[in-house]
């Protein structure tokens, strides 16, 4: 232990809080910034946990201090929300108000607060080899922010970003092989890194958001933001979130940077803690090793780096999801501190996304039916059931005008009514799950081939490990309750192939990523399993990790992120690596930004008349959410055209103009910069 410095948590807490007040009030650039996103992200959630009793190692410390954190400021922003609709005042979110707040609660919980963990304070490692191991990985970290923006400012320019996915690919097969060199204790950093690594060289591909989801939520930011207020009865199931409207305002207004560098910043930030909140769950039921390489099977994955990373709230929720998990199966919580931890992650959970929450829900809900049945006594209790649906349909239905609720009922509603007339229907589970099982044919070519082939072995390997365990351990397979976790969301990913138009509801890709929150180590397990079988000879099992971590996991990294594609020229969907490959009408697709582009929504958004309404095809309605237009129509809307009407048309694609009942010719143009033109009916 002498190798360990013990530093103080309240000395580091009070240090940090105090440089953030002096930051914001000389406005420092960059100290503010940094300051302010460690003392909204951290400083509270420490300072609660300082009045919990219960002992937390570091790890779990911070994850925890950083879901009560984020849980606090929606809290106290819808409080402070309800306080100024009480009083009468008209804004709710002002620097002055934030600030004042959390500083004066962080104040009064701290001197209220008695560490009562072990390990009051941080260790400090001072061994020169982690200190090399911390610098490298933060070396990683700056050539993929640096090779990104590299990447997106100047076609064809991605070796930087190529040569960072290979160090990724190295430091995880160095760690496979040279399991003797003992940086299990690093494990959590270096997920981390990882995480933040594939996270921000997706975030940082332009100087605007891209996507699709992710312009709606920006949308009503951007709402709250300009309202300072947020309007509980507005009728619109995103506005419903506040991890996308008070949460998003709270950190723009404090930090004093844009709502689009918080999305692309803040976001992939927070979640790059689930892959350490997965290896803090897996680790106490199979080893390190397994855990570490379970965590970086489940990163690998592209939808944790393409479709997650554009979407703000399930960002959130799926921190919120990862620690309502650990707390429920944490055995040294127990008492009003778990309640009060499982009560602040539900309402988390709750308000950030509600297709989690139901999720969520859905599992606890089967969990402790499934051991009620069996007799067992359960870390599910009726109580937390029972409270998690009060809180979740009371705000769901007295909140927007119940538009969020009644969706989930139209949902429910599609699916029985088509559960008989497309059973027998192959096309009603989407195209997604015959991709992902194979009845469906994709790209052929040969890399692609090997790539689809790689991922149905990770998919054959979980069931294998899942069935395996089954058979080997039969019933008592389930008298682990994690176990328990695991069928149930090999189940939820049956029913997406077995019921009709379930897939589609949620978008298959999410269903199986969040089922891999469970499955993942079974990928590894089952890999062993496999191996151990056709094996004549006994083999040490870390031997037989290490085989599947270079043979497997690996190329399958690879293809995920698209390099294996770029490297030999064939079709990718990589935006970093291969957009300069990539048509107008592709870009457009993926939702893709260009400056010219905006520049025109912004235009039309100054000059647009009081009485004007703007006429746009569904690709452009994204710049005009940038633009910050009053009043458009989408081209598929049927709505009547009449004089004075402006057409905003971005001509790198085709217009629908199907529902035009007029001729757009050059002779109407009123504005046009290249990429995008705009034209008034005569």
């Amino acid at each position: 232990m002498s190798q360990y410095k013990h530093v103080n948590s309240l000395t580091v807490i009070l240090f940090v809080q105090a440089a953030f007040l002096f930051a914001i009030y000389f406005n420092i650039v960059a100290a503010r910034q940094v300051l302010g996103f460690l003392c909204l992200t951290f400083v509270p959630g420490f300072a609660i946990l300082r009045l919990l009793k219960a002992d937390f190692d570091l790890t779990n410390k911070c994850l925890f201090a950083v879901g009560l954190s984020i849980a606090f400021l929606m809290f106290i922003g819808l409080s402070l929300n309800l306080l100024c609709l009480l009083f009468g005042f008209s804004q709710a979110f002002t620097l002055s108000s934030l600030i004042i707040t959390t500083s004066v609660i962080v104040i009064v919980l701290l001197s209220l607060g008695k560490s009562n963990c072990s390990q009051s304070g941080f260790l400090v490692n001072k061994s020169k080899k982690y200190i090399f191991l911390a610098t490298m990985l933060c070396f990683v970290l700056l050539a993929c922010i640096a090779g990104t923006l590299l990447a997106s400012s100047t076609a064809q320019n991605n070796l930087i970003l190529l040569i960072m996915i290979l160090a990724v690919a190295f430091l995880v097969g160095f760690l496979a092989s040279h399991k003797k060199m003992l940086f299990s204790d690093f494990y959590p950093l270096i997920l981390l890194v990882i995480a933040i690594v594939l996270l921000f060289h997706v975030s940082f591909f332009s100087n605007y958001i891209h996507g699709g989801d992710i312009f709606g939520e920006y949308s009503v930011f951007r709402i709250t933001k300009q309202a300072s207020y947020w309007n509980l009865a507005f009728p619109d199931k995103l506005y419903n979130m506040l991890s996308i409207t008070i949460l998003p305002t709270m950190y723009s207004d404090v930090l004093g940077i844009d709502g689009t560098w918080i999305f692309k910043i803040v976001y992939p930030l927070i979640f790059s803690l689930v892959p350490v909140g997965l290896y803090q769950l897996f680790k106490s039921k199979v080893s390190k090793e397994i855990a570490l390489f379970s965590v970086f099977f489940f990163m690998s994955n592209s939808v944790f780096f393409t479709e997650l990373v554009v979407l703000a709230r399930q960002m959130v929720g799926e921190l919120f999801y990862v620690l309502l998990f650990l707390t429920i199966f944490d055995k040294k919580l127990n008492g009003p501190s778990k309640w009060f931890l499982f009560v602040a992650f539900s309402f988390g959970i709750i308000v950030s996304h509600y297709a989690m929450s139901y999720i969520f829900l859905a599992f606890i809900f089967a969990f402790w039916l499934f051991n009620f049945v069996r007799r067992r006594k359960c870390a599910v209790t009726v109580s937390m059931i029972v409270l998690f649906s009060v809180m979740a349909f009371t705000w769901y239905v007295y909140t927007s005008s119940a538009v969020t609720f009644n969706e989930l009922l139209r949902m429910i509603d599609h699916i029985r009514e088509s559960f008989v007339s497309d059973f027998l229907n192959p096309q009603s589970r989407g195209s997604q799950v015959l991709q992902g099982t194979g009845l469906m044919e994709t790209v052929g070519t040969f890399w692609h081939s090997v790539g689809r082939y790689i991922y149905y072995t990770t998919e054959l390997l979980i069931l294998f490990g899942v069935v395996g365990a089954l058979l080997k351990k039969k019933l008592s397979f389930f008298d682990e309750e994690y176990n328990v976790m695991v069928f149930l969301n090999l189940a939820l990913v049956l029913a997406c192939i077995i019921v009709p138009n379930l897939a589609t509801t949620f978008n298959m890709t999410r269903f199986y990523h969040v089922a891999l929150f469970f499955l993942s180590p079974f990928c590894v397990i089952g890999g062993i399993d496999l191996l151990t079988l056709l094996s004549r000879r006994r083999v040490n099992a870390k031997h037989l990790c290490t085989f599947i971590v270079l043979v497997l996991l690996i190329p399958f990294f690879l293809f995920q992120t698209g390099f294996v594609y770029e490297v030999t020229g064939e079709e990718s969907w990589s935006l970093p690596l291969s957009s300069y490959r990539f048509d107008d009408a592709k870009l457009v697709r993926m939702g893709v930004l260009r400056e010219s582009e905006v520049s025109g929504a912004r235009w039309l958004s100054a000059y647009q008349g009081v009485d004007n309404l703007v006429y746009a095809d569904y690709s452009s309605w994204t710049l005009l959410t940038y633009g910050e237009v009053k009043n458009f129509l989408l081209s598929y809307s049927n709505e009547p055209v009449w004089s004075g009407l402006y057409v905003f048309v971005r001509s790198t694609v085709s217009f629908n103009s199907s529902n035009v009942d007029f001729k757009i010719n050059e002779t109407n143009i009123i504005y046009s910069n290249g990429p995008c033109e705009t034209f008034e009916v005569p």
